[in-house]
């Protein structure tokens, strides 16, 4: 089964001011109408963390996390990190990261998990380890304008794969960065199709 577990949007800055994230302004200007359930907000270090949503926010980074992962809520999240960018929009920011995390383990359980290989030329790992019994890691890179798409690729145990997505723009400027915000619940679909065709083992279609 595939599962999505985590899906978040990290927004990279010199210098934001975690000061003006206060409950208050959270709920009006980040339009998050939820009561939080723990607040921190001091000088250097903010957090938000209601029913549906938690940010985080210091000196250089800010995190959003949807922890509802429906896609109502996703798209909420999205639109609240597009928020962020009109309402301060003279920050200078750095980069902007689109995050998924996708699990999956086979079903019945106990199902052989399908394997990550790595070819190195010719290279038979096997013989350079002397063993029989490797578990591959990956990470893949991929350039795709406007974006960057980096995937890390690790077990869990005997009985997960854990695909990690980051897409990553260039914050040129705020008004860009508050549209790419708005498709985080498109590249949740893209990072669940790619998730799907690696298991399948690149044939689209194959269950």
């Amino acid at each position: 089964m595939l599962q999505l577990r985590k899906a978040s949007i990290v927004i990279l800055a010199q210098a934001h001011n975690p000061s003006i994230i206060s409950p208050d302004w959270v709920q009006k200007a980040l339009l998050i109408k939820e009561s939080p359930s723990n607040f921190i907000h001091t000088p250097p270090f903010s957090l938000f963390d209601s029913a549906s949503f938690l940010l985080t926010v210091d000196m250089e980074r800010l995190e959003l996390v949807s922890k509802v992962l429906d896609e109502e809520h996703i798209s909420a999240c999205g639109q609240t990190a597009s928020a962020y960018f009109h309402m301060l929009p003279r920050i200078p920011y750095r980069s902007l990261g689109l995050n998924f995390v996708w699990v999956y383990s086979p079903e019945p359980s106990g199902k052989p998990l399908p394997r990550v290989k790595l070819v190195i030329d010719k290279l038979n790992l096997n013989q350079v380890f002397n063993s029989r019994s490797i578990k591959y890691g990956g990470t893949i890179r991929v350039e795709s304008k406007p974006c960057i798409l980096t995937v890390q690729i690790n077990y869990e145990g005997d009985q997960t794969i854990v695909f990690n997505y980051n897409f990553n723009y260039v914050t040129k400027t705020a008004r860009k960065a508050a549209n790419v915000t708005k498709s985080l619940l498109t590249l949740k679909s893209r990072s669940q199709e790619l998730t799907e065709l690696m298991l399948a083992g690149g044939k689209a279609g194959n269950g």
